[in-house]
């Protein structure tokens, strides 16, 4: 008998391009299972050097168009740190309603545009929506990614590339009324964060999503007292603990065979995973109160090791960003506009921030004219390839009864898990199915 062979070569719903290639022996092992990204890469840590320390978080976020924010803050810290920069508790807030907007619109995007067709048997969430029964579930879900995108405008003056964010501060704050509208429209949605949790449970509740169990070391920052999204230290389930400016200590990285993104690692350990699933794991006891509400209504708890859950931690945070961000305006009131007020000096930091699908890394040495020498950037998705990996080597033998066409869906859902963002990675990915004989 020869080996079976999945090639994915071709996969929709998903930002970039690349292959999984999957080798099965005769006897159900895995003889291969790897992640081969060929999007070249993008050069932004060669280029920012010699640019002024104010250019990188304006230029980072040209990243990504889903999670560019989370590029730009953590980028601002980073040189902030470097240069002894300390902004105001304002400037701070905003910045957290700023990236709670990125993860309402990405989440949403996610859950209803990218991951829910595979679960309903649907090629699109455009076929979707030629369900009369799920037509309306459609709109709404568009409308609470357009929640997501309103706040992000009201803040940063621009859907995607913010305008309003710089370096110490900002040169343009929203105002009370502003605010107090779109507190409005979180508090209308939240209804629909509930039922988004529902569904999304009961999809994932069907076998074999809810028996695929692989235990592993979840990695998000991490805050007692917050759920952290800006600030925390790097954790993790299996006892890292460190500031997050030693990231570049603790992830170390190494290049792969047929793949432009680099495979990562904690030091002294091993692979690791990043992203909503991890972080709620990691940071369920600070999620708001109606969060943990309605996780107990529809019996989900930690730890929780189902890779194909990932799809229930992005509802939970859903809820828990409207909660968030009703509190952040809230504290906010009227905001002012703070004197933006800094000097150069040397130095040199790193930040980590938690992008919607995982912890985004920044950081670098500037000069003492504010001359970028040295800049560091990973972006979620680099960090997941070989936990993806290892999914793939853990759960596709358990799924070998299932026809060709059935098993490549399975494992682009294995894929769609990590909501892999190629082009942040500096790569890419594809699927297409075939048996060597």
């Amino acid at each position: 008998m020869s080996d079976r062979r999945l090639y994915v070569d071709y996969l929709a719903r998903m930002e970039g391009d690349g292959a999984m290639d999957i080798v099965i022996g005769e006897n159900g092992e895995i003889k291969k299972a790897a992640w081969e990204v060929w999007e070249p890469p993008r050069f932004f840590e060669a280029f920012l050097i010699g640019r002024k320390v104010e250019e990188a978080p304006e230029l980072v976020q040209r990243i990504c168009g889903i999670c560019p924010h989370a590029h730009h803050i953590a980028s601002l810290r980073s040189m902030e740190r470097a240069m002894g920069i300390k902004v105001s508790e304002q400037t701070r807030l905003l910045r957290e309603l700023m990236h709670y907007s990125d993860w309402i619109m990405s989440h949403a995007l996610h859950i209803y545009c990218l991951a829910a067709p595979d679960f309903v048997g649907y090629e699109s969430v455009v076929a979707m929506a030629g369900n009369p029964d799920l037509l309306p579930i459609v709109g709404k879900a568009l409308g609470l990614k357009r929640l997501g995108n309103d706040m992000i405008v009201a803040i940063c003056g621009n859907e995607i590339q913010n305008r309003t964010s710089v370096l110490g501060g900002f040169t343009a704050v929203p105002s009370k009324a502003t605010l107090q509208a779109l507190k409005e429209r979180l508090k209308a949605a939240k209804e629909f964060a509930f039922e988004t949790v529902k569904l999304v449970v009961s999809l994932g509740n069907v076998a074999p999503y809810n028996k695929l169990e692989r235990k592993a070391e979840y990695v998000s920052l991490y805050d007692p007292k917050r759920y952290p999204i800006n600030e925390g230290r790097l954790y993790s389930n299996d006892g890292l603990d460190v500031p997050d400016e030693e990231y570049p200590i603790w992830i170390l990285e190494k290049h792969v065979p047929s793949c432009n993104c680099k495979h990562a690692t904690i030091k002294g350990k091993g692979i690791f995973a990043v992203g909503p699933l991890m972080r709620v794991n990691n940071n369920f006891g600070t999620m708001s109160a109606d969060t943990k509400k309605i996780a107990a209504e529809v019996g989900f708890s930690v730890p929780c090791f189902l890779p194909y859950f990932s799809i229930v931690a992005r509802a939970l945070e859903i809820v828990h960003a409207i909660d968030a961000s009703i509190e952040l305006i809230d504290v906010l009131g009227e905001p002012k506009l703070d004197e933006i007020k800094y000097e150069y000096k040397a130095g040199e930091s790193y930040a980590v921030v938690e992008a919607a699908r995982g912890s985004a890394m920044h950081g670098g040495r500037v000069d003492k004219y504010g001359v970028i020498q040295k800049y560091d950037l990973i972006a979620p998705t680099a960090r997941n390839i070989a936990s993806l990996e290892a999914d793939f080597k853990a759960f596709v033998p358990q799924l070998l009864n299932l026809p060709d066409e059935e098993l490549t869906l399975k494992c682009e859902m294995m894929i769609r898990n990590y909501d892999p963002c190629q082009s942040c990675a500096t790569h890419s990915i594809k699927v297409n199915l075939r048996r060597e004989k």
